[in-house]
């Protein structure tokens, strides 16, 4: 089952959150060939302040060698 698990800054309301994950969905089954029905798909919003703190440090730094899009640093 794929989970796509979505870091983003808050602010966006939910009709926006879930208009972007269709457009995942989509997009991710048609191209992983799996059935929408197995797929995960979750938002979590963070404040600009914490960014660093709660997500670089702990989520992103950890696993840099494995991004295949990085655009704070180009991979």
């Amino acid at each position: 089952m794929p989970f796509i698990h979505i870091h983003l800054l808050s602010g966006r309301d939910d009709e926006t959150k879930k208009k972007a994950a269709q457009a995942i969905l989509k997009t991710a089954s048609e191209t992983l060939g799996k059935p929408e029905s197995t797929f995960v798909i979750a938002f979590e919003e963070y404040e600009r302040e914490n960014w660093e703190k709660d997500v670089v440090q702990p989520l992103i730094d950890p696993i840099r060698d494995k991004l295949l899009i990085d655009r704070g640093n180009p991979v």
